[in-house]
């Protein structure tokens, strides 16, 4: 294999992971993550139901790559989140801002493997919007989010070397095996340390405006 069609970084490598999920820190013990419904935004539901019904478990989402280029996808960021988006008040729109104590305290989980089934983040749009309007994924798009032609391998080398954004959907997320996790400050690594987990790490990242 040439020199150009290496990966970046070897699967397996504890230095570093490519797995990577989101979550709120107080929920991370040691145990099995399984994906429960019942806490899922109503408006993606379907789209994760389309899932469900594709591979026959419903979805838990990680990101695949280096952490440093896919902390956005997994909404890390969110932690340091000031606007929220915005609200109608007496015909105008305004900017709505969290408050103090209103922060999510969200920690970031990263894995040398988790066992799943690689899609192509940058077409996952595809069914979400066909699913929240009631329509259908065509079985084009179908391929063009789970490319079934491509390799373990070919989806880790688009993942590390930026020619595409790799998502992995899974059923259960084994807590126990996670290599690192990220956290917003000292009190919440404190928290994840009484809990028994080794390497956590605080670290900010900017939020775009």
């Amino acid at each position: 294999m040439s020199k150009k069609r290496r990966l970046l970084v070897s699967p397996g490598d504890p230095e570093n992971p490519l797995y990577h999920h989101c979550m709120p820190a107080p929920g991370v013990k040691n145990g099995t993550i399984t994906a429960d419904r019942s806490r899922s935004d109503p408006l993606f539901l379907p789209a994760y139901e389309w899932v469900e019904a594709q591979l026959g478990f419903f979805p838990l989402f990680l990101a695949v790559g280096g952490w440093d280029k896919i902390a956005w996808m997994t909404g890390y960021q969110d932690n340091w989140r000031v606007s929220t988006g915005s609200e109608c008040v007496e015909g105008k729109y305004r900017k709505t801002y969290r408050r103090k104590g209103e922060f999510p305290n969200l920690a970031l989980l990263s894995f040398n493997y988790i066992d799943g089934v690689f899609m192509d983040y940058d077409y996952w749009h595809i069914a979400l919007n066909a699913c929240m309007n009631a329509s259908r994924v065509s079985t084009r798009e179908e391929q063009w989010i789970y490319k079934p032609s491509w390799t373990k391998t070919r989806w880790l080398r688009a993942a590390l070397t930026g020619t595409h954004r790799v998502q992995l959907v899974t059923q259960n997320l084994p807590i126990r095996s996670v290599e690192n996790i990220r956290v917003r400050n000292l009190a919440t690594r404190s928290l994840l340390e009484e809990r028994g987990f080794k390497d956590v790490r605080v670290f900010r990242i900017p939020v775009n405006p």
